[in-house]
């Protein structure tokens, strides 16, 4: 009850805040309700195809391994058309089609109106072909030069024993001394199984069948006869030269860091040969090629436990700058190993350090200080690359932080603090010393000195050159940039500020990633693209460091440009 005696109504904004919380709380319900039936709808599809497709392969698995082949339930006859079985009593059907309809049956009643089976002949990588460390997983049939052949084990092959159209068939093979397929004989397959419902791929499951699964034979499976093992030169290694004076200094300088434990080279030079050691069968004839599979470079015996260790002229000559694959492959009567691939890079030219910068006298508080650390080929090729790990900078005999670009080599001394070069005392006498390496262990440094020299006067203000974009075709997305510069007391970066429409796009906050000290530019690119055909202006505000007479240490510059249509 009010003073007066009145009873305060149920108003119609309190009705209407009403209505609008229920409508709220409805809507909240209703998205709950739906979410969770898309759950339950997604939860019951995964379960019920995670059951038709241990179903199917149950049954794939019971073929004959000989007959396990691509399929897809949406082509006629399965997409399996040819003859079947050995070449001496050939068949015309496939034997296995009832059970391939069988599986077609038992999807649709999960209302799954497509499957397919993708077939890869999968080998043991004896050889570590792959280059992982490993002897004991898994590798892919390789054919990159289409001759149906593995290009790390020949005798793993497609073989066609009679003169149909097909590869379906199987043969007798005198040399394995066993029943083999015309598709690469592996003996072992890994097939996936795709379910699909109006198009969409709605479960995929990928399993391993092997001939041995049902059959109890022990053969090919383990990828091949014979076993290699290199385990010297190791993969992806480099080479180094030592047989000119000029790179055998290099490779004899001192570093204050040492290579990580990871980074291997060896020599491979005319009076040190590459040195190839590793293991086999015992008394086995092992064989080296370079870059080709064809022809023998060097061969030696192994030993009665197997071992080999050769220094090799012939293969070393044979090596190329740049990258090599040496392919070792053991032979014994009439058996063989998969090739063993080791790729190595020879690297015949030391690494260089050039463009370093500033020399004499420097009008600049924050110059850039800095140099390229690359590593070139001494006449063609890839080389072995820049250790990043090795690499040292000092100033003054201290070590300093430094970026370094691994693509261009351009390495600068960057105080971390700010992102932007150090600010240095004016008239001190500054020496850098820098040194490096490259992956080859060949090494270099170099040294050089400047003086840093600011008047306390600058009678000109701060130049700007070079802006862009101008006119009338500037891209959508333009990189708006300018040059900075100062010859009497250098360009102050935490004073630049580009303006672009009015609003600040560059400023002391984010100066460090838009400001190039060693070209004098900054430059910034909107997030976004400019609309076709409108116009837009870019303003310039920028000091030097001297700060006599005021009322030269401050340019401002603007300029303008449209977008073209």
């Amino acid at each position: 009850m009010r003073a007066g005696g009145t009873r305060r109504g149920f108003g119609l904004v309190e009705a209407m805040m009403a209505i609008f919380l229920l409508a709220i709380l409805g809507l909240s319900l209703a998205y709950m309700l739906q979410y969770l039936a898309v759950v339950s709808v997604k939860t019951r599809e995964n379960s019920y195809t995670s059951r038709v497709a241990s179903a199917i392969f149950a049954k794939f698995k019971t073929m004959e391994y000989y007959y396990v082949f691509d399929a897809d339930s949406a082509l006629p006859g399965y997409g399996i058309s040819g003859t079947f079985g050995p070449v001496t009593l050939q068949k015309a059907a496939y034997p296995y089609l009832g059970l391939l309809r069988e599986a077609t049956r038992l999807a649709s009643r999960y209302s799954v109106d497509r499957w397919t089976l993708d077939v890869k002949f999968k080998l043991r990588d004896v050889s570590d072909a792959n280059g992982n460390g490993l002897f004991s997983d898994l590798r892919d049939f390789v054919d990159s030069d289409g001759n149906g052949r593995d290009d790390y084990d020949e005798g793993v092959r497609y073989f066609k024993a009679n003169s149909d159209a097909d590869y379906f068939d199987t043969y007798v093979s005198t040399a394995l001394d066993k029943t083999a397929s015309e598709l690469p004989d592996t003996n072992m397959k890994e097939v996936t199984l795709k379910l699909y419902r109006r198009g969409r791929v709605i479960h995929t499951q990928t399993d391993l069948i092997s001939l041995e699964m049902l059959s109890g034979i022990e053969s090919r499976s383990s990828g091949a006869d014979l076993k290699m093992f290199v385990n010297q030169p190791a993969n992806d290694t480099c080479l180094y030269d030592l047989s000119d004076p000029a790179r055998a200094a290099s490779f004899a300088l001192p570093l204050f860091r040492t290579y990580p434990a990871e980074v291997a080279a060896y020599r491979a030079d005319s009076t040190h040969f590459l040195r190839l050691w590793g293991e086999t069968v015992p008394l086995a004839s092992v064989k080296f090629h370079v870059n080709s599979m064809t022809a023998v470079a060097d061969t030696l015996q192994a030993d009665a436990s197997g071992g080999f260790d050769l220094q090799s002229l012939a293969v070393t000559n044979a090596l190329q700058e740049g990258e090599n694959t040496i392919y070792a492959q053991a032979t014994k009567d009439t058996y063989y190993s998969p090739y063993a691939p080791r790729r190595v890079t020879r690297d015949l030219n030391p690494p260089a350090i050039s463009a370093q910068a500033p020399s004499g006298a420097v009008a600049d508080l924050m110059p850039y200080v800095g140099a390229v650390l690359a590593d070139a080929p001494l006449f063609s090729g890839t080389p072995c690359g820049i250790c990043r790990e090795v690499i040292t900078m000092r100033v003054n005999g201290a070590e300093v932080p430094y970026e370094y670009s691994a693509s261009d080599g351009r390495i600068r001394w960057t105080d971390p603090a700010t992102g932007l070069p150090a600010k240095l005392a004016d008239g001190s006498e500054y020496t850098v010393y820098l040194e490096g390496g490259d992956n080859a262990y060949y090494k270099v440094n170099s040294t050089w000195t400047f003086t840093v020299s600011v008047g306390a006067e600058d009678h000109s203000a701060p130049s700007v050159a070079n802006k862009t974009p101008l006119g009338a075709s500037a891209p959508a997305q333009p990189e708006i940039s300018c040059r900075l510069f100062d010859n009497q007391s250098g360009i102050d970066p935490f004073s630049i500020t580009l303006r672009v429409d009015g609003g600040v796009a560059v400023s002391s906050a984010n100066i460090a990633s838009c400001w190039d000290a060693e070209s004098g530019t900054v430059s910034y690119t909107p997030p976004s693209s400019f609309q076709p055909g409108s116009a837009h202006t870019a303003e310039i505000t920028v000091s030097h460091w001297a700060d006599s007479p005021a009322d030269k240490k401050t340019s401002v510059e603007s300029w303008g440009f449209t977008v073209e249509d």
